[in-house]
């Protein structure tokens, strides 16, 4: 069955990692599998209003080119989010590779602003004018708040055993949480642990 999400409280980083469903089996879904897959995402997680999600995707249909080069930008900018996640949740550096890339990218010139929307500060490209890096910025300024800030040691990984792999930020009291979200996975090993301790010899 599709997992779908349950992660709309979830920082934006995490939310972008999480395009990948069942990230731990050998056959992920990746909810990232196209350009107009991207947009909507970003569309979605308003970091662009519809009105300028349509304007990058008509600017797209006319440079599949550029539209290329933004969405493996996106792929790559993910992946190495996930990495550095990863090493914090292990305890460990790190690949090189995945944060010098991050680095690299959270040092690029932008053109993003501050804009007041709804009673908060939110991060915003200029659409007309918005490169896939200013398009990805606020994703990248939500990483690297998480990885360098004080929640850092919340980051987990959820323990399902059918390969979830989602991350989630662990808040609860006791930082004992296990699963991406207990109408999830949660509730799945709940039963099964129910019919193990039911089921006859």
């Amino acid at each position: 069955m599709p997992k779908t999400s349950t992660h709309g409280a979830e920082e934006l980083a995490i939310r972008f990692v999480n395009t990948v469903a069942w990230r731990l089996r050998d056959a992920s879904e990746d909810r990232l599998g196209s350009p107009d897959a991207l947009l909507a995402w970003l569309r979605d997680n308003e970091l662009l209003s519809a009105h300028d999600a349509r304007r990058v995707a008509a600017r797209w249909t006319t440079q599949p080119t550029a539209a290329d080069a933004a969405h493996a930008t996106a792929l790559r900018l993910r992946e190495a989010i996930y990495a550095l996640f990863l090493g914090l949740i292990h305890n460990r550096a790190p690949p090189a590779a995945p944060a010098a890339f991050f680095e690299e990218f959270v040092g690029r010139s932008s053109s993003i602003r501050l804009q007041w929307q709804d009673g908060r500060l939110n991060w915003r490209a200029d659409a007309p004018r918005a490169t896939c890096d200013d398009l990805l910025r606020p994703v990248a300024l939500s990483a690297a708040a998480l990885l360098t800030g004080p929640r850092a040691d919340r980051i987990k990984q959820c323990e399902d055993d059918r390969g979830c792999g989602w991350l989630f930020l662990d808040d609860s009291r006791l930082r004992n949480r296990r699963w991406c979200a207990m109408g999830d996975c949660g509730n799945v090993a709940k039963a099964r642990r129910h019919r193990a301790r039911t089921a006859g010899p």
